[in-house]
């Protein structure tokens, strides 16, 4: 049997096999099957030779692109295109033709592994961007690998700096562009979220996100993996099926991560329960020993709410990227998790605050804002193909240019994220509002406010103008831009209350992170200023 090429990830999902060969690694509950991380390296190194053709050894970084829903399968594809080689791309299976197509013919994608329920999804996807190779994946892996003893892990050297792996941004400021992580900064990454967040191998996640982005991805999976943890998938967000998983009798479960919107549905669900089901909910988060929330903004209220119905849980905050991973992050103890902030540099990490006009390090300068720039080996390799827009995004002395405003505060020291640059900050006349500062505001001081999305709307006069999108807790309520000025004008200063106002009635467009594309939301609510 061939080994096994000598990455991080293997090696220590080796030493769990070898501890423990029943270890589950993974749980796939939309299969019903637990497989153990003696399972994962044999079914990872069985599935390389499909990828392998004509004698090859190592795909030099060949990319395959990936069309498989969360679970097993993704992981195993993930790890037998490293053990060949390869570079992972993968494409969600609910995007979008066309936008699979534009991944796919943009990685240069040599191969394509298609589970078996998605397979002419897959091969119309080959057809339309000239893709010779498919190789279809499904979880009868018994097939593949018999009864085989666990592969070792060969002794040689690898580079680390190969290109392993690569996520594609939200296209927001353009088409999306393809980041580019090596299995360096990936095994960075999982370093420093498993000192930072304490994470060991008796810990078990329930995994909800998808396997697209970098919470899921780096966060959870990759982290948990690096430890000889549990991953338990759910095939998808269902916020009743969450609350019925957690009140299981197992009470096994020790973390969870999510994004904001998932703990507000969360809490929707709960409210729905009757007295004695909310007392078993609220029970059952006492299994766990650690919450997070990011991706994006955690308004106070929302975190309050949690807290309350989950028996004193508080969510703790973090702040990363696709490029870097995770760059910041409240601390353990829960004094450390300061509403509105996102803690220190994690470890591995060196943060800066720059001020563009000033040309200076202002970090030290308490309550002064400037943009988030970042050093270290958890940073991306760069963008893919793209040579000249990543050196656009690197100072000359090596820092990332993130594009997010942050600054500390005076009593704590922690950072605070403003924005993005180019759609959370409203540049009004001679003021620079934060467009999350505001929202959270509004949050925090209307309750017939469920959802917000705070941006700047073109003005002749003052460049911009803030706007708010707003959701009503209230259907029939009725509000208009006075009301809401009127309402929040005894807590907040002038300049920063909106001036416009879109109600909408069900929800604020999200993607499949329940993220806000800002860009498109001003066109589509405020389209005759935009």
């Amino acid at each position: 049997m061939a080994n096994l090429p000598k990455l991080p990830f293997f090696e220590r999902a080796h030493a769990a096999a070898t501890k423990n060969s029943d270890k589950p690694a993974i749980i796939d509950s939309r299969t019903g099957k637990s497989h153990t991380y003696a399972d994962l390296l044999r079914d990872a190194n069985a599935f390389k030779a499909k990828l392998l053709s004509n004698g090859k050894q190592d795909l030099k970084e060949a990319r395959v692109a990936a069309l498989i829903p969360n679970g097993y399968s993704w992981v195993v594809a993930q790890w037998a295109t490293w053990a060949a080689g390869g570079f992972y791309v993968p494409v969600l299976h609910t995007h979008p033709v066309p936008e699979m197509t534009y991944i796919v013919e943009n990685s240069e994608a040599q191969i394509i592994i298609v589970h078996k329920t998605l397979e002419a999804k897959g091969r119309e996807l080959a057809e339309k961007t000239g893709v010779k190779q498919v190789v279809v994946i499904d979880e009868d892996f018994q097939t593949v690998s018999g009864k085989e003893g666990l592969p070792d892990v060969s002794e040689e050297s690898f580079d680390l700096e190969r290109s392993a792996f690569m996520l594609y941004t939200s296209g927001t400021t353009g088409r999306p562009k393809g980041v580019v992580m090596t299995h360096k900064s990936l095994t960075a990454q999982a370093k420093s979220m498993s000192e930072c967040w304490h994470w060991t191998e008796n810990d078990k996640v329930l995994h909800v996100l998808p396997l697209h982005h970098i919470h899921g991805v780096s966060n959870i999976l990759l982290t948990a993996l690096y430890n000889g943890a549990t991953v338990e998938f759910m095939p998808k967000f269902d916020a009743p099926g969450i609350w019925q998983r957690w009140q299981a009798d197992s009470r096994d479960l020790t973390l969870f991560m999510a994004v904001p919107t998932i703990y507000s549905r969360l809490i929707e669900v709960y409210n729905s329960m009757s007295p004695e089901e909310q007392a078993k909910a609220t029970k059952a988060c006492s299994q766990f020993r650690l919450m997070v929330s990011g991706s994006a903004p955690l308004p106070s209220p929302l975190k309050e709410k949690w807290k309350q119905i989950s028996g004193g849980q508080v969510l703790l905050e973090r702040y990363g990227m696709t490029e870097t991973g995770m760059i910041l992050s409240c601390g353990m103890p829960e004094e450390h998790r300061v509403d509105g902030h996102v803690g220190l540099p994690m470890p591995g990490m060196t943060v800066r605050l720059w001020d563009e006009e000033m040309q200076k390090d202002v970090t030290d300068q308490r309550e002064a804002a400037g943009e988030i720039q970042i050093k270290g080996d958890l940073v991306f390799k760069g963008y893919w193909r793209l040579p000249e827009v990543t050196k656009k995004e690197f100072t000359e002395d090596g820092w990332f240019k993130s594009g997010d405003i942050g600054m500390r505060t005076q009593d704590t020291g922690f950072f605070r994220i403003q924005g993005r640059s180019s759609v959370d900050v409203v540049k009004s006349g001679a003021e620079k509002v934060s467009a999350l500062e505001v929202e959270s505001g509004i949050l925090s001081l209307l309750p017939y406010v469920r959802e917000v999305a705070v941006v700047g709307v073109p003005d002749e006069k003052w460049g911009q103008v803030v706007a708010a999108v707003i959701v009503l807790n209230d259907k029939d309520m009725k509000l208009d831009i006075k009301k809401l000025r009127d309402d929040l004008r005894q807590d907040m200063a002038n300049y920063k209350i909106p001036q416009k106002l879109k109600i909408y009635e069900d929800k604020i467009p999200r993607n499949a992170m329940m993220k806000v594309d800002k860009k498109s939301l001003v066109k589509e609510a405020f389209p005759a200023e935009s």
